[in-house]
């Protein structure tokens, strides 16, 4: 049997063809082609006139796939409204002004929807139309274009390309995962998309190549963060970092056994409270970004050597095993946190007692020799011998 893209006499087999219907378009209508078995009186003709009682009302091709390639139906839009002109599934072709001529012709009929060209005749001014100008990030409404912005779910690592432009990515995976972004110089200025992590697990966002994003080399999303990320073709921004309260403050532990550099990746970058461990067979530093960031460090190797916190051109601070303390970058060093390192022992201006034994701080608070042997006297016969007088009833040495 004949298919529509079989070529018989020498062009692709079409339905029968009418040349000429006017509709009065009151609701929506789904044209049908002229067949032997079509009860439709809306048939797709060569030429159509058409009187719409109101605006925003549609009329929907037939399926591309029962026709050939190259049918041509003429809209002449004959009314005071506009109407619209959409394909089998509801995608819009052509939004048909009051007064204006419209041909809208096949190209493609390998799926239901087809592939259709719309091409406005000079009976009017000529004026652009929403649905030809409709690209990544804009929808025809109407004679209008408006703002797009699909929704694709991912629960495996992703790698964001051109056409992925105004698109938001929601991660549903249960763990973490990797959103790799494209080159920004390919890119270039005002590439973008928008991207939530609403899965379980923090999803790295890592910009292809060297570009940055935030000034960081990755940046980590938390279950519940969300971000517009766009370029400036050199490097990534986020807009509107939004950060869930439960993860505002987090806490992760790495096993950094060994020696020399460890420098903080992925899914490390970013966090607040840091526990190490493992066992030490060097001096071990911890490369961290050289963006301002705070630091929670808790010292858990072993082993007889330093942990230092620093970034990789800059200064850092030592932390002592088994010790915590609090740091943070500048931009450039890693510093300490708290400079009023409180010494021991507390002088008395300061609220101490200048001492670091009860003795000496009961001296220097006051008592005298002799006071301070009566205070710490743990019986009655021992305060007497601190006075250095005899117990009651005794007299040189004889009782009475």
């Amino acid at each position: 049997m004949p298919i529509y893209t079989d070529v018989f006499g020498g062009a692709n087999i079409y339905p029968s063809e009418i040349s000429y219907s006017a509709i009065a378009l009151s609701a929506d209508v789904v044209l049908s082609w002229p067949e032997e078995t079509s009860a439709s009186s809306n048939l797709a003709t060569r030429i159509i006139d058409v009187t719409a009682s109101a605006g925003s009302l549609s009329i929907f091709m037939p399926d591309a796939m029962k026709s050939g390639t190259g049918n041509t139906v003429l809209f002449n839009n004959q009314g005071a409204n506009t109407f619209i002109v959409k394909n089998a599934v509801g995608t819009q072709l052509a939004s048909i002004a009051a007064g204006t001529v419209w041909q809208v012709y096949l190209t493609s009929n390998t799926t239901e929807a087809g592939l259709w060209e719309t091409l406005q005749f000079g009976a009017t001014v000529s004026q652009a139309n929403a649905s030809a100008l409709a690209g990544t990030g804009i929808v025809a409404v109407g004679t209008l274009l408006s703002q797009s912005v699909p929704i694709t779910n991912f629960n495996s690592n992703y790698t964001a390309g051109v056409t992925d432009r105004a698109k938001m990515f929601v991660w549903t995976g249960t763990g973490g995962g990797t959103l790799t972004l494209p080159s920004a110089p390919t890119m270039g200025d005002n590439w973008f998309l928008c991207f939530r992590n609403s899965g379980g697990g923090s999803v790295v966002v890592d910009p292809s190549g060297t570009p940055l994003i935030n000034g960081a080399a990755t940046l980590s999303f938390s279950p519940g963060d969300s971000a517009i990320i766009a370029t400036d073709g050199t490097d990534y921004f986020t807009i509107g970092f939004g950060q869930s309260a439960t993860f505002a403050f987090d806490y992760t532990s790495i096993a950094v056994a060994g020696t020399g550099n460890y420098t903080l990746t992925g899914t490390e970058l970013n966090r607040i409270a840091y526990n190490f461990t493992g066992a030490l067979t060097g001096n071990r530093n911890i490369i961290v970004p050289a963006t301002v960031q705070q630091y929670w460090v808790s010292n858990a190797t072993t082993g007889a050597y330093t942990l230092t916190v620093k970034t990789s051109a800059g200064t850092g601070v030592a932390v002592a095993t088994g010790a915590r303390a609090i740091f943070y970058c500048d931009g450039t060093n890693v510093v300490d946190a708290d400079t009023s390192t409180v010494s021991v022992p507390i002088s008395i201006a300061d609220g101490g007692t200048g001492a670091t034994t009860a003795g000496g701080a009961r001296i220097n608070l006051g008592a005298t020799a002799t006071g301070d042997a009566i205070f710490i006297a743990a019986t009655q016969q021992a305060a007497w011998t601190a006075l250095g007088i005899a117990p009651a009833g005794v007299v040189d040495g004889g009782t009475y």
